[in-house]
Formats: structure tokens, C-alpha cells, sequence
């Protein structure tokens, strides 16, 4: 799907990460907000990534492996990175 800004998928975590907040997948940090660029896990909502980062690791995992990094969600996690875009493969 292909949305305009106004109407693009948010979303509901209404977080925002702690100074120095690092992506646990690059090791580098995060902005100090959720932008298009940087999203969070809805489980744990400690866990703060680069979108292009979790999308590297979604293409690795697949759909049966994809979890977050941090708390290991495999639930919750890949249903909202969906949502917001993620592609995950099958396989």
C-alpha cells in the first residue's frame, strides 16, 4: 500500500526513547523521536530501531523467525512491523 504522509500508519506507542538510545541491530543511535525513520517495539517498548535496520533483519529471518532483537516478541512485533511496512518474507 502507498499512503500520504497525513495517512500513513502510525504507530500507538506513545514512548519516546531515552537519551542515548542505540538500535540494537547497528549499534548506532536513534533519533529522540518515532519519525519515519525510527520506529519501536510494541511489546517491549524499550527496544528502538532504524527502519532500515529492522527491514534488513526481517529479509534475513523470515516470517516464521522474525522477532525483536531485544524481548524476543514473535507475536505482537512482526504484526505492527508489518503494518507499518516492514516486508517480511515467507521464507
Amino acid at each position: 500500500s502507498s499512503y500520504c504522509p497525513e495517512h500513513s500508519p502510525q504507530q500507538d506507542a506513545q514512548v519516546t526513547p531515552e537519551p542515548g538510545t542505540e538500535c540494537p541491530i547497528c549499534m548506532e543511535p536513534v533519533e529522540d523521536r518515532k519519525t519515519f525513520r525510527t520506529m519501536v517495539c510494541p511489546a517491549c517498548k524499550k527496544a528502538w530501531f532504524h527502519r532500515d535496520c529492522i527491514q534488513a533483519q526481517a529479509l534475513r529471518a523470515g516470517a516464521l523467525f522474525f522477532q525483536c532483537p531485544l524481548c524476543r516478541n514473535d507475536e505482537a512485533f512482526p504484526v505492527e512491523m508489518f503494518v507499518m511496512g516492514i516486508r517480511v518474507p515467507f521464507r
